[in-house]
């Protein structure tokens, strides 16, 4: 896992139409909350959008349901939207992958950035 503490969302996440989709839907707080949390995990796991417990285990309904502390039925429904709407994938291993995550966090940006401030650091140190 990388030292990265954030990950980005954009200011116009609502106006997107599977979001507004998800909003009209009866457990929409849940299903959204769980689609922050899922972002936060990837980001916290820093593997280019897969969810894992660690790389030979995947992440389990009942896992994520006591990770993200939702009821086991709320957490299926969402990942079964996510997968509707293409914002997930379950892959054959059943690892979680997000779709299209290095496009939303701009990985090529933020490994440029690493690499300069690594380059700066050792310059300091000199």
């Amino acid at each position: 896992m990388a030292d990265v503490k954030w990950i980005k969302i954009t200011t116009s996440i609502f106006d997107d139409e599977k979001i507004k989709l998800i909003d009209s839907m009866p457990e929409s707080d849940g299903i959204f909350t769980i689609w922050i949390k899922l972002l936060v995990l990837a980001g916290k796991i820093y593997d280019e959008g897969y969810i894992y417990l660690d790389e030979n285990i995947p992440f389990t309904d009942e896992m994520l349901a006591a990770i993200f502390n939702r009821p086991l039925n709320t957490i299926r429904l969402a990942l079964d939207v996510f997968k509707k709407f293409k914002m997930i994938e379950i892959l054959d291993n059943n690892f979680i992958f997000i779709s299209n995550w290095g496009k939303h966090q701009s990985l090529d940006k933020l490994e440029k950035l690493k690499d300069q401030n690594r380059k700066r650091v050792a310059r300091h140190r000199e």
